[in-house]
């Protein structure tokens, strides 16, 4: 006889929560489920957490409140709750004074995983539009490929991927002029901020052209009709709400340059993981500080060490949220780096952020006593976004305002930004839209990537270590095309961890696998099709098992570039790696069935392999279109489509290239001219002179 007794000495910490084991026990008993008391002491809660076994919850003392994905009920002695496999869920103890305590259950049945997958790109439920926005760039310098392979590219990738799906999806972003940055570029070049921003602006705006960057708005948010007057109404709203709060506090201070310090005019250690960093925030480990934690500040302006001095200035309790950006997190598609990031910030205490910084550069604070302060860029990063949906309306000639986005059951919104950006993201801007207006329609997912090295050193602005875009990409001699450069920086693409540029792995994966890759196989395709039908496509005839294991790989791969560019689980990587997957797979398929030739009796298996080859390469046209636009174009056309390759929707079970359609040149010139290893060092030599600021 064993008996197991709840013992408070015997409690351990497992999922936020105290649990006591039950069974197995190891020696004595071990059946074929596990047990545990589970103890939530008051105000408390279990972490959200899903597992692959079967769960039944008793509950035996106290009341609470149970969730199950996103339905929540109450909880009481006496109440039974099971849950299956990889059910999301959270049990919270809403009592004051009194323990929840409950006895788990569990246990593996592999059988009740059948149906448990995620939902399929094929099933999702999408709104009519989706406003897709990028992480201002700030104005101080040109864009680089680091600039390029992030928030720029994703967004560019994702809108027009939705764009196939049939959502009305916009990409738009604007210039972060406000930015201290912005101030001290202008007057290291002898201009104004806002004359250097204007000027910088409009080389931004033609790379992110050359590069293909196709944007339904480029703000330039001190001259846009929405910017300024949305941000001083949000913020004139937070004050008079008491969303705000005065504050008297140390900053950073140049005695030297008789100058208040933060962001770009100051350095110090980070007082987070210690490595040097500007003021407000690290690029290292992506939390923020307040400047005067910093370790030993400097003034950026001369050099000389930073002093203390007590300044009033309005502060935002971002604290007050937590539960609001708990929730969000429930939801929200976002990687694991953003997530554990959230996370860190709020298991160590959420701090108060400082949202008015005595400056003369930025939009003035709309309330009296703060005269000679501006909204710190972070604080008018929230209402931006108000203003983008608003701007991109008035462009289309309609009346609505940001709530059309915002507010909206029919819409949506997808934020794409890099790492050191996530804070800002992924808890600040969030929270302040959530002040601003507890009922507006937070964003969707989250799209981050980490940071892009140039010859494993940071892409730098500043010390003209990069490889700027329209010096790479273009037409001309030494130029590159601007889907070659697309396509490898999503192969290379700093998703998970930072990876690295380099010229000679760029010229030998564009030779592998476009130039021979992709190139090679449409240019035999293009050929034995003229050789063998005239040009025309033929109609299916007799199926083997090799033609239907090939249909459905291409269903599966169709698949696969589906996920790579949804949102929630979007990975250029795996976009890229999924096409050239396609190319080779057909290029295998098409080299065995041409020994139907061999055969008199086999016309109808060699048409059938032809169509599907075919089949292949149309798939290519579409899936690609997101990356390489311009390839993706040109190849439709050689398929023998009149209409234009933005007017086809995406397909989940492909459709044949209709039979007797006349192919117009399939493959007969090369898809990336110049690209080989041949002309690979003439391009290095001019490339390399890029890098090197020549």
């Amino acid at each position: 006889m064993l008996i197991q007794r709840l013992d408070p000495a015997k409690l351990l910490e497992a999922y936020d929560i105290k649990v006591q084991p039950v069974y197995p026990v190891p020696g004595v008993v071990e059946p074929p489920f596990g047990a545990v008391w589970a103890v939530v002491e008051p105000g408390g809660r279990t972490k959200h957490h899903n597992h692959q076994e079967g769960e039944t919850f008793f509950v035996m003392r106290g009341e609470g409140l149970m969730r199950v994905g996103d339905e929540v009920f109450p909880v009481r002695p006496g109440d039974v709750v099971f849950q299956k496999p990889f059910n999301s869920h959270i049990i919270e103890n809403t009592s004051a004074t009194e323990d929840l305590v409950f006895i788990s259950v569990y246990w593996e049945d592999t059988a009740m995983w059948a149906g448990r997958r995620e939902t399929a790109p094929a099933d999702l439920a999408r709104p009519k539009r989706t406003l897709v926005t990028a992480a201002p760039p700030t104005p101080n310098g040109d864009l680089h490929l680091g600039h390029l392979s992030g928030p720029y590219l994703a967004g560019d990738i994702h809108a027009r991927y939705l764009r196939l799906r049939g959502v009305d999806a916009s990409f738009g972003f604007g210039t972060d002029d406000n930015q201290s940055y912005v101030k001290t570029n202008g007057d290291r070049l002898g201009m104004g901020p806002q004359e250097a921003a204007d000027y910088l602006a409009g080389e931004i705006k033609a790379t992110l052209e050359t590069a293909g960057i196709e944007l339904a708005l480029f703000s330039r948010p001190n001259a846009s009709p929405t910017h300024v007057p949305l941000v001083q109404a949000f913020f004139k709203r937070l004050y008079d709400e008491g969303k705000l709060v005065e504050k008297e506090a140390p900053a950073p201070f140049c005695e030297t340059c008789d100058r208040y310090l933060y962001e770009a005019w100051v350095r110090g250690g980070c007082p987070h993981c210690g490595e040097m960093t500007g003021g407000n925030s690290c690029e290292g480990c992506g939390r923020p500080n307040n400047c005067s934690d910093l370790a030993e500040p400097a003034c950026t302006g001369c050099g000389n060490p930073a002093t203390l001095r007590l300044f009033k200035r309005l502060f935002f309790p971002l604290s007050q949220y937590e539960k609001q950006l708990r929730e969000l997190y429930l939801k929200v598609g976002m990687n694991t780096s953003l997530r554990s990031l959230c996370e860190q910030i709020l298991a160590a205490g959420v701090p108060d952020i400082c949202v008015t910084h005595v400056a003369e550069w930025g939009i003035p604070v709309p309330v009296a006593g703060y005269e000679g302060q501006i909204i710190w860029v972070w604080c008018e990063m929230a209402p931006r976004y108000l203003s983008y949906a608003h701007e991109l309306n008035l462009t289309r000639g309609l009346s609505e305002d940001w709530t059309s986005y915002w507010k909206s059951d029919e819409a949506d919104v997808v934020q794409c930004f890099g790492f050191d950006n996530g804070f800002f993201y992924g808890m600040l801007v969030p929270a302040l839209l959530l002040a601003f207006d507890p009922a507006v329609k937070l964003p969707s997912a989250f799209v981050m990537n980490e940071f892009y090295h140039l010859d494993g050193k940071k892409f730098s602005t500043s010390r003209r270590h990069a490889i700027w875009g329209r010096e790479m990409i273009g037409d001309g001699p030494g130029k590159v095309p601007a889907d070659a450069v697309r396509f490898f920086l999503a192969w290379d693409n700093p998703e998970v961890e930072s990876t690295s540029f380099s010229l000679d792995e760029f010229h030998a994966t564009v030779e592998r696998e476009l130039v021979r890759g992709w190139g090679g196989w449409l240019a035999e395709l293009g050929a034995k099709l003229e050789r063998e039908r005239g040009g025309e496509v033929p109609y299916t005839g007799d199926w083997t098992e090799d033609h239907r294991r090939f249909y459905q790989r291409l269903e599966e791969l169709t698949a696969q570039a589906a996920t790579a560019y949804e949102a929630r689980t979007f990975s250029p990587q795996l976009a890229a790696r999924t096409l050239s997957e396609l190319a080779r797979a057909a290029r295998r398929f098409g080299k065995a069935e041409e020994t139907w030739r061999r055969v008199g009796g086999r016309s109808e298996e060699r048409r059938t392999g032809l169509a599907l080859e075919l089949l292949a390469a149309k798939q290519l046209a579409v899936l690609a279109a997101p990356l390489c636009p311009e390839l993706s174009a040109r190849l439709w056309q050689e398929l023998g489509y009149e209409t234009p390759l933005a007017k086809h929707r995406w397909e989940d079970r492909p459709t044949w290239v209709p039979g007797g359609q006349k192919l117009r040149g399939l493959g007969a010139e090369p898809y990336f001219p110049g690209l080989s290893v041949r002309a690979g060092a003439d391009q290095a030599t001019v490339l390399a002179s890029a890098a090197a600021g020549g």
